[in-house]
């Protein structure tokens, strides 16, 4: 209940060992048949997670000039300013990224792949890390051909969702408010 998202980091990495102690709990997450689909791409390297986030801000600038959607291009515009004036909103300075993928054409691909992150990121919250679902990248890595290259899926695969990860730099002490849940009762 007291998972969040986290937006800000330390400046400081995760060590090895503990990331691929993520992905081995993580590989534990139910998938459709027991198919075991997901595949994993963990970046380590924070100048290489910086590197990402510029690209999906080229793409965000690239997309802008389509979206006729007001208010998803005010958001768009508002990324990109910020990015110029030297703060992430896109990977939000994470050291690190994780990115699950698998062959788009195989059923229920993209459902292993989320329940797969979220065992890994309820794992993190678990191991004092923070995550955020990292939705612009998971968006601009299936469409910018940069990025598709610089991420270099193996042919016929599409990105699924990714975290950014790290250790967080503020702690927080209460509960996140969530609505009640809908629930139609039968009997």
């Amino acid at each position: 209940m007291a998972r969040r998202s986290i937006r800000f980091y330390k400046d400081r990495v995760v060590a090895h060992d503990l990331l691929e102690e993520l992905i081995d709990t993580a590989r534990y997450a139910p998938t459709a048949s027991n198919k075991q689909q997901v595949q994993w791409m963990v970046f380590e390297n924070p100048d290489e997670v910086n590197r990402l986030a510029s690209m999906v801000i080229d793409w965000t600038r690239l997309m802008l000039l389509l979206m006729p959607d007001d208010i998803m291009a005010r958001k768009m515009k508002s990324r990109i300013a910020d990015w110029d004036k030297g703060k992430d909103q896109i990977l939000r300075g994470a050291p690190h990224l994780i990115v699950v993928h698998s062959q788009a054409d195989l059923p229920f691909a993209e459902a292993d792949c989320v329940i797969a992150l979220t065992y890994l990121e309820l794992y993190a919250y678990a191991k004092r890390l923070g995550t955020c679902w990292a939705g612009y990248l998971t968006a601009a890595a299936n469409f910018h051909e940069p990025l598709k290259q610089a991420l270099g899926f193996p042919q016929g695969h599409k990105c699924f969702g990714a975290v950014m990860l790290g250790y967080p730099q503020y702690k927080y002490t209460r509960i996140p408010i969530r609505n009640a849940p809908a629930v139609t009762w039968r009997a």
